[in-house]
């Protein structure tokens, strides 16, 4: 399962957060507050995988499909010898 990096959250919140407008800097903090931990809240609850697993997992396809194909030639050609 991935883990999320808590900074890059931070990076957003600060980047929302900066955009607001000036009539709305007294609650900029509250808000900041309250979109981390509501982008946190969905980032726990997807089903996330590291490149990196998603990567291996690829390349394990790859290789079970490769099998699949030789193994599939192997009862042709077993078949066709009866």
């Amino acid at each position: 399962m991935f883990k999320f990096d808590p900074k890059n959250v931070d990076d957003i919140a600060n980047k929302i957060k900066g955009i607001m407008p000036e009539s709305l800097k007294s609650s900029k903090e509250e808000m900041h507050k309250t979109l981390k931990s509501g982008a946190e809240g969905v980032l726990q609850k997807l089903d996330l995988v590291t490149r990196e697993e998603y990567d291996i997992q690829v390349s394990l396809l790859r290789k079970c499909q490769d099998r699949i194909d030789e193994l599939e030639a192997k009862i042709i050609e077993l078949e066709e010898n009866k």
